[in-house]
């Protein structure tokens, strides 16, 4: 059977390929860098007799397998055994592909006990920190417009001012293992470093703290590549701002914000670089005329009135259009009559269509 990675794998194995050349990692971990590579370990170990909702995407010189669900909502990363694929032997590996990159790929599960002194600890951290941006406006405002830009290496993730410490896992500190991670030695992250922010691939965006004379310039750097090595992306929190809130501005117009960058962004740039790279291999925005209602037609509701003969996938299209379980999807398809969606008739038509493919006999109703 052919199976479809979920999207968070598809991004997590760019950035992986783009960091590194080998499929070995850490002296033992087979990362797969292909769907062909996924596909034949999902074939030869039968995953889809044994766990037909999940696929792997590595593994080590053990007979141990990392696996991730099919299901794009669930990101967590699952140690296995191709000598035991059972799903009630899963332990938890990371929370997610990006995460485990960054740990290196350990396949062990997570160990994370954390102490009621040490979450006293942190608390207090928190308050420290959060006491100390409050007497910066600028950092104040730039975390209040949080300007969210996606598919460009740009900040999509904001700290919140009251508990800007907790946003600093990963850089500051390891929540999963317990241990601080600042340090004042070459290639370390500094302790007076703040990170306001982060892009998809969890690459932070920080200033430092001794820098308030200088409005705080911005810096950027990568993650899990070893050592840290800042690179500044703006002379200050407010200009950082105001190319944010341009670029968002021109984000529909692909033309206008090639223009933008070639006259105002330093292309030398690592990161401006790579933004640039982005929005040139962008396809250009091609919007579809907009339907009349008439067009679209009246509203009503489509109803399965008989699975038909091929249930097991009738069941899929139900656990994936109402997001349930497998378990209550088999139970719903046991009704006599299912409301499946509603909608402008033009719009139920491909549902129409798919279900019929399928086997299943359905019906329009008036819209409810």
């Amino acid at each position: 059977m052919k199976i479809n990675p979920p999207e968070h794998w598809t991004n997590f194995i760019k950035v992986f390929t783009k960091k590194f050349n080998d499929e070995i990692v850490a002296d033992v971990v087979r990362v797969f860098r292909t769907m062909e590579d996924i596909q034949e370990r999902y074939d030869t170990y039968e995953f889809e007799e044994f766990i037909p909702g999940y696929i792997p995407i590595a593994d080590d010189s053990g007979g141990q397998v990392a696996v991730i669900s099919k299901d794009g909502r669930n990101t967590k990363v699952y140690l296995s055994s191709y000598g035991t694929l059972q799903e009630k032997y899963f332990e938890v590996l990371d929370r997610d592909l990006m995460h485990w990159m960054q740990r290196k790929f350990p396949f062990e599960k997570i160990q994370n006990t954390i102490s009621e002194a040490d979450i006293e600890k942190k608390q207090k951290e928190n308050t420290i920190l959060a006491q100390a941006i409050a007497s910066f406006p600028p950092i104040l405002q730039f975390l209040k417009e949080s300007v969210i830009i996606e598919g460009l290496a740009l900040p999509e993730n904001y700290a919140s001012a009251e508990h800007i410490y907790y946003f600093q896992d990963g850089y500051h500190y390891n929540s999963v293992e317990n241990k601080v991670l600042t340090d004042d030695v070459p290639g370390g992250f500094k302790p007076d470093w703040v990170v306001l922010a982060s892009n998809y691939f969890a690459d932070p965006f920080f200033i430092d703290l001794n820098e308030a004379k200088n409005d705080f310039p911005v810096y950027f750097a990568y993650h899990g590549q070893g050592d840290w090595k800042p690179i500044q992306v703006a002379e200050s929190l407010k200009a950082f701002q105001k190319v944010l809130n341009d670029i968002q501005n021109l984000r529909a117009d692909k033309r206008s914000l090639i223009d933008y960058c070639n006259e105002n962004i330093d292309l030398g740039n690592p990161l401006w670089k790579e933004v640039y790279t982005s929005i040139e291999e962008e396809e250009e925005y091609d919007p579809e005329p907009i339907e009349t209602y008439e067009l679209l037609g009246s509203e009503a509701s489509l109803y399965i009135t008989d699975i038909g003969p091929n249930k097991m996938k009738v069941i899929a299209v139900l656990k994936k259009e109402f997001g349930i379980s497998g378990t209550e999807a088999l139970e719903l398809s046991k009704k006599p009559k299912i409301l499946f969606k509603t909608g402008y008739s033009k719009w139920l038509e491909y549902d129409r269509k798919q279900l019929e493919e399928l086997g299943a006999s359905v019906e329009f109703g008036p819209f409810t």
